[in-house]
């Protein structure tokens, strides 16, 4: 274990990681953090300072200056940005000027702290200088990679990782890193049996939470070494979801308990973005622009096997917009449109979407229903930004058209059948008995009826009307809507919860299925008293839907509609103008 974690610490590099995974370690170790590392403001040569008990038995300011991998000569004393220079910085602004004047009569420990080795080479210079400045009150110590592996081994993971199924799940989930379905399966293990815990206490969920931070953080850098982090990426959505159904209790409350807690979920949601951007944003996004390209790089002469990846890192991109549109828009309950979303990484996502489906016109062409979770990711997500909501009404309309045309030539219109054996050979017959069996049920043809309509697509929109009337007659219309049970089981997985809206009218405007949305939605529902959703945290219905394969609710993205339909009915009752009426 201690080499898994010397390994990954070596790894980490200064800013955005080891910085931020030090903090954790030290509040797990008993240390009270009193600064952690800021973007934009002069630190004077310190990233982290925390107040704890040294080896003596005395209480202490620790100050650490934070390097990344081994020390060399040249991080040492070879640039304005080297360790010796940082330690000036502490020695002549920071003790003098910063200190609070709670902690002004503790004796000081500078601390060096690197993930790797100092290098022999410089290692009687930092011996002679750290002894030299070792005057009074102030004295030095050095954390390097191999002290912190010893302290995450026995200090933050010693409780939970001391069970040996557990040890054996991390370890495989980190030597497996470039197989992401062995991986993912072996680490969603420890999740789950992390995050099992009962009668806990604020602190106790707060260790859990920090302690899946760090194992993920760990396999993420092997991963990302290997050059494969989809292993990771899946299982940090697994840990949000599941840390959410364990502190969501805490997240309102005032205590300091409560705050150590939503401190370290934050920590755990902002790991899942660096992981995104990892994985999403330096992967695929450089090449969206490039016709095929990315359906070219899923390798696969099989056509389901694009797909369904394509489908799938859609889904993924949408679901990091809706991310930065949620954090962008402060305390709000539910998505609402905006002119004016100060976010420009949201609006630069939104022009990557429209190029990867131009780009990747299979992703016009869903081959299974629940390709409607990812459609309306994307949908939501387009409507959000008044500016984009004719890109998701041409999407809308394009996947209208094109799914419609696969059913009536019997060529991959969307199944019901999830199984990837049944997808890779659907269609297996070219009859109508046949085609009758595999839409008995849909979520996507309601949907982008709705869309359509609401978003002046009127051609698409009547054009589904006269289908549904001619071709679907057979087939059950449906949304997916929360019950009483699903606030304790849609975080943690499990499936069998929920109810259907069934028979949800296809028509030209979209106004019979708007009233029945409506009429269902108007009333206090399940879906009200999801903890995400009273708590303001709505992102995280929208990851648990993508997640574990469920259909957005209709109550969140609702709004978004109605909000749509209302422009459009001003528009199209606004006078016409001058030159029309000469005309």
């Amino acid at each position: 274990m201690k080499l898994v974690f010397r390994q990954y610490l070596s790894s980490l590099r200064e800013r955005n990681e080891l910085d931020v995974v030090l903090p954790d370690l030290l509040s797990e170790l008993g240390f009270t953090v009193i600064s952690r590392p800021t973007v934009g403001t002069r630190q004077y040569g310190v990233d982290v300072a925390a107040v704890g008990i040294d080896s003596d038995g005395k209480r202490k300011l620790f100050l650490f200056s934070i390097k990344q991998g081994d020390l060399t000569r040249a991080d040492w004393d070879g640039n304005p940005q080297a360790l010796r220079s940082s330690i000036n910085d502490i020695l002549d602004v920071y003790i003098p000027t910063r200190i609070a004047k709670a902690h002004e009569k503790l004796d000081i420990v500078i601390c060096l702290c690197f993930g790797g080795d100092i290098h022999e080479a410089v290692r009687d210079n930092v011996t002679q200088f750290t002894k030299q400045q070792s005057i009074g009150r102030i004295s030095f110590q050095e954390w390097n990679g191999d002290y912190m592996a010893g302290l995450l081994v026995d200090g933050i993971l010693r409780e939970q990782l001391v069970d040996k199924t557990l040890r054996t799940s991390f370890q495989k989930a980190v030597a497996m890193v470039d197989e992401p379905d062995v991986a993912f399966t072996h680490f969603s293990a420890l999740i789950r049996r992390l995050c099992a815990a009962t009668d806990t206490s604020a602190r106790q969920r707060a260790t859990i939470v920090r302690q899946l931070h760090i194992c993920l953080w760990v396999q993420f850098v092997w991963a990302r070494d290997a050059g494969n982090v989809e292993g990771p990426y899946r299982a940090s959505e697994l840990a949000i979801l599941q840390a959410w159904h364990l502190i969501r209790g805490d997240v309102a409350k005032n205590t300091k308990g409560a705050e150590e807690v939503s401190l370290a979920f934050n920590e755990l949601v902002n790991l899942h973005f660096l992981i995104w951007e990892e994985l999403i944003a330096k992967k695929i996004l450089p090449f969206v622009n490039v016709q095929h390209a990315i359906s070219v790089a899923v390798n696969s002469a099989a056509a389901v096997d694009v797909n369904l990846k394509l489908f799938e890192i859609l889904g993924r991109i949408a679901l990091r917009g809706l991310w930065l549109l949620w954090l962008n828009a402060g305390d709000t309950n539910l998505p609402d449109v905006r002119a004016d979303w100060q976010s420009e990484k949201a609006n630069e996502l939104a022009q990557q979407i429209m190029l990867l489906i131009r780009n990747n016109q299979i992703l016009l062409s869903p081959i299974a229903d629940s390709q409607s979770i990812d459609i309306s990711l994307a949908l939501m997500f387009l409507t959000m930004q008044e500016q984009w909501q004719p890109g998701a009404a041409n999407f809308a309309g394009s996947l209208a058209q094109r799914t419609t045309f696969a059913f009536r030539t019997h060529n991959k219109y969307p199944t019901i059948n999830d199984d990837y054996r049944a997808l890779l050979g659907h269609p297996r017959e070219k009859t109508d008995a046949y085609r009758e069996g595999e839409t008995k049920g849909s979520t996507l043809f309601p949907l982008l009826s709705l869309w359509t309509s609401s978003l002046g697509e009127a051609e698409s929109a009547d054009y589904l009307a006269s289908f549904d009337k001619k071709h679907l007659k057979h087939c059950n219309a449906q949304m997916w809507l929360p019950n009483q049970d699903s606030e304790e089981k849609l975080y943690l997985g499990d499936d069998r919860h929920g109810a259907c809206l069934n028979n949800v009218p296809i028509t030209h405007d979209g106004a019979k299925a708007m009233m029945m949305l409506e009429a269902e939605c108007a009333r206090k529902t399940a879906f009200d008293g999801l903890s995400a959703i009273r708590l303001g945290h709505w992102p995280i219905v929208a990851l648990a839907s993508r997640h574990y394969r469920l259909p957005l609710p209709p109550k969140l993205w609702l709004g978004l509609l109605r909000d749509a339909r209302r422009k459009l009915d001003v528009v199209s009752s606004a006078p016409a103008d001058n030159d029309e009426v000469a005309a």
